[in-house]
Parts: C-alpha cells; structure tokens; sequence
C-alpha cells in the first residue's frame, strides 16, 4: 500500500512538472512578454552595444 501510494506520488509530481514546462510556461511568457522600451525593443545596452547614456 505503502509503495502504492509512492508511485502515485511520483507520478502527478513529474506530471505536474511535464504540464507546468510544457503548457503552462508558455502560456505564461507570452502574457508576460510586454515591449517596456519607446523605440520596440531595438534599443541595444550593454558592453559591446552601448546605445544608452
């Protein structure tokens, strides 16, 4: 019964991992993928690309 109960654990556990990777991240990103710059995101930063001041 013991061991039972494990594997059924273990399973909705990696189930659970499977569909949180799989379905619900990319569900996610794309709510969250909102442009924050005036000029569309081309603005370059950085070391090599330093476009800000």
């Amino acid at each position: 019964m013991m061991q039972q109960l494990f594997v059924i654990f273990t399973f909705l556990l990696a189930a659970g991992y499977l569909v949180n990777k799989f379905v619900w991240s990319p569900i996610s990103d794309k709510k969250k993928k909102a442009v924050a710059t005036l000029d569309g995101g081309n603005t370059k930063c950085g070391n090599d690309n330093c476009g800000c001041s």
